[in-house]
């Protein structure tokens, strides 16, 4: 069984998710800030991979706690943005 990196529980944070970059690349741009609380598909960063950019959305709903990268960070593919509470 696969579960997507979004979708997954993280230690330390009941009832919390991850949201991942599907690509490999370099966040660009956080579009949402710790604290906010977002709908289900709502974009919450901007990755660029081979000049392109990629939105990269929330599956769920759920309240910022924190971010897991910086912008500018350079980005695995499969890797963890930020942590949705919720």
């Amino acid at each position: 069984m696969m579960l997507c990196a979004s979708t997954q529980l993280v230690r330390g944070f009941a009832m919390s998710h991850r949201v991942a970059t599907p690509i490999a690349g370099r966040l660009i741009r956080r579009l949402v800030a710790a604290g906010d609380t977002v709908a289900a598909d709502t974009e919450v960063a901007i990755v660029e991979a081979m000049k392109m950019h990629i939105p990269v959305s929330a599956e769920r709903a759920g309240r910022v706690a924190r971010w897991l990268v910086e912008e500018e960070a350079i980005l695995a593919e499969g890797q963890a943005l930020l942590v949705l509470e919720g």
